[in-house]
């Protein structure tokens, strides 16, 4: 047993877990089925409004009518940098409401060596509910961060 700890530790999996399981087989079958997710609108992360681009903000839905939006840059962060998304909800009880990938349910902005984050997932079936992603890039010159490029799409269903 003191082997496989050693090993386990080594190896950077002990206490870690190595493994992302759902917690119970409905959820299991939820995300299954929740596949295929589809860009639905898209546009390039221009500095000072100008090419070239330095990335891409896209609203994302799946076949359950999960919408959320995704951050690519096409380099990773430097030290310096950091970039996130913002998913902004049209109609409903949460008119208005803006969610970014470090909300809850998110995976945090992408920081020093990432590419990529995506807000928590929002379920609007059809209806008059909207969304539209926005995306973001904060540079610090030492002086705090500062919003160096900013997109957003086209607002959609």
């Amino acid at each position: 047993m003191k082997t496989l700890g050693i090993l386990l530790s080594t190896a950077g999996l002990a206490g870690v877990g190595a493994f992302a399981l759902p917690a119970t087989p409905a959820q299991a079958a939820e995300a299954a089925a929740c596949s295929r997710a589809t860009s639905i609108a898209s546009a390039p992360m221009f500095r000072d409004h100008r090419p070239p681009s330095w990335g891409t903000i896209r609203l994302v839905r799946d076949n359950c009518f999960q919408y959320w939006a995704e951050i690519t840059m096409e380099s990773p962060m430097p030290a310096n940098a950091k970039s996130n998304a913002y998913l902004v909800q049209y109609g409903g009880a949460n008119n208005g409401r803006v969610l970014s990938c470090d909300s809850s349910g998110g995976n945090g902005s992408v920081v020093k060596g990432q590419r990529t984050c995506r807000t928590p997932k929002v379920k609007a079936l059809p209806g008059s509910i909207t969304f539209a992603a926005i995306g973001r890039e904060f540079h610090n010159y030492g002086g705090g961060y500062e919003e160096i490029a900013e997109n957003s799409t086209s607002r959609t269903r």
